[in-house]
């Protein structure tokens, strides 16, 4: 019983760790990119095609296009702090629960982060791809088809999460009457 007290108490010191960070990694970015929108970044990653991403690569102007590299870049550094924060996150609340299957879905479900991260990843590259080299129609709709998987990911993963927490809920409640 120890050793799994441990490791829940590990679980959550590194979620509330990555979920620090990934906080942090969003300032920095918002720093770094003077402001840039989030929306910008998360519309031309939904581009799909060559028209729109030419269109929305003329519309930032060359100030613009700088702040959107350094913020793909900046990305990276996101993209691995918000990946450990689900990761940790659904094995955490898994275990949180108090049910055991739902604590072996946390496992199950916390590589579902990693498969976002590395679409994420791909995605980013497709990015630097059409902004530094050219606009490839396969490249542009590639990015998009990454940025589409990975927020599904996103949102299956936290779905999870907040059904455990849900669960957790119910049955602090319940042990209290």
């Amino acid at each position: 019983m120890q050793i799994v007290r441990s490791s829940v108490q590990s679980l959550k010191r590194k979620f509330w760790m990555a979920v620090a960070l990934t906080a942090l990694s969003l300032l920095l970015m918002r720093y770094l990119t003077n402001g840039l929108a989030g929306s910008v970044i998360v519309e031309f990653e939904m581009a799909k095609t060559t028209e729109k991403a030419k269109a929305l690569m003329e519309s930032w102007g060359s100030d613009g296009l700088s702040r959107f590299i350094r913020g793909i870049y900046v990305d990276f550094i996101f993209i691995g702090c918000y990946v450990a924060a689900l990761f940790f996150g659904c094995r955490y609340m898994g275990h949180l629960s108090g049910h055991s299957i739902f604590k072996n879905a946390g496992y199950i479900f916390s590589y579902l982060a990693l498969i976002a991260g590395i679409c994420d990843i791909l995605e980013n590259i497709c990015m630097l791809f059409t902004i530094n080299k050219q606009v490839v129609a396969w490249v542009v709709h590639f990015a998009y088809d990454m940025a589409f998987v990975k927020f599904s990911l996103i949102f299956i993963v936290l779905l999870f999460m907040i059904i455990c927490l849900f669960f957790w809920g119910i049955d602090k409640l319940g042990k209290k009457r």
